[in-house]
């Protein structure tokens, strides 16, 4: 595929993104809609409790949690749709820049060469990280906050009820309960944005947790080990390295249908090898993964080398990593 078919691909993609991005704004302010009526009702209701029956006051308060948890699906996805258009934007600056005529001279021909791939590779997944990190942020001061407001709602809707007071406890308990349970489940999608403690403590133990929450989320059986002296690496080295193994990981249980996982990765002197064995279906080893990069990209932005094998149906992804022998002091 030659450069001018790869742009004219990337300008249709750009216009298909527009269309979805207008489509996605439109049913988030129909959902906003939704969710203050829900919340005028429940005023309502809190004003003269007695003026309704048990299971409209129930009613009420259900339809403010689901019209919250619509409004807040819909606000993700034209996030997510908003974050891959910008990083379009950013390719095509990339593009638009190498096409540009340079002035004359040795000076000019050297800075007009054009970025080698790697650098490429690291500008896209730097954008990347950068709107993972404002997703998260919007999350949390978002969705998870809205959320906390519902509870805060219901434990004043239970003070207010004078209609069957024991079952309307029950409820607004089972309420809260929901809700605490949605605020975990969001925490757990802000960790896979963008792990926080991977910056303070590192790969392994941010591993270790990334394991537990797609255990908790997915009731898969995933065991993890890391052999040898762990270290700390670069931040972008630790990055790249996670988000190939979130990548692969996430590839093997939604689009594999894995339930049965084994991660581990072995500590040398001057590498990193990482092997990741699972049940389910096999996968062509050059698709896109789900953060939009294919694997062989980053493998490329590692100069990493990897071997797929499908062994009495076991599905296994080796990958060696190689390290500079003075990264980081040594973890023991």
């Amino acid at each position: 595929m030659t450069a001018t078919d790869e742009e004219t691909r990337l300008l249709a993609e750009m216009r298909e993104l527009d269309l979805l991005i207008e489509s996605s704004r439109t049913e988030v302010n129909r959902q906003k809609g939704r969710e203050e009526q829900a919340r005028a009702k429940v005023e309502e209701v809190r004003r003269s409790p007695q003026s309704f029956q048990r299971e409209e006051i129930f009613a009420a308060t259900d339809e403010v949690a689901t019209a919250i948890g619509r409004r807040m699906t819909m606000e993700g996805e034209l996030a997510s749709l908003l974050a891959k258009r910008h990083l379009l934007d950013r390719v095509q600056g990339v593009v638009e820049r190498l096409r540009q005529p340079q002035l004359a001279g040795p000076a000019a021909v050297a800075a007009a060469a054009p970025p080698d791939d790697t650098r490429l590779l690291q500008a896209i997944v730097d954008t990347q990280e950068e709107e993972r990190k404002r997703i998260a942020r919007q999350v949390h001061d978002g969705p998870a906050q809205s959320m906390a407001n519902v509870v805060l709602q219901s434990e004043i809707s239970e003070r207010l009820f004078d209609i069957d007071q024991q079952r309307a406890r029950q409820e607004l308990a089972a309420l809260r309960q929901m809700v605490n349970k949605t605020l975990q489940e969001l925490r757990g999608f802000i960790f896979e944005l963008r792990p926080m403690i991977l910056d303070d403590l590192g790969l392994v133990p941010t591993l270790r947790r990334y394991v537990q929450t797609l255990i908790d989320k997915h009731g898969i059986r995933f065991d993890f080990s890391s052999t040898g002296r762990d270290r700390r690496l670069s931040a972008d080295e630790e990055v790249a390295i996670f988000r190939l193994i979130q990548d692969s990981v996430v590839e093997r249980i939604e689009k594999a249908d894995a339930k049965d996982l084994v991660l581990s990765m072995s500590w040398k002197d001057e590498s990193l090898e990482i092997h990741l064995d699972t049940d389910g279906r096999e996968l062509p080893p050059g698709g896109e993964l789900a953060s939009g990069l294919r694997r062989s990209e980053r493998l490329e932005l590692l100069k990493a080398t990897a071997q797929n094998a499908t062994r009495d149906g076991r599905v296994a992804l080796d990958v060696i990593v190689p390290l500079a022998a003075a990264t980081a002091e040594m973890i023991r």
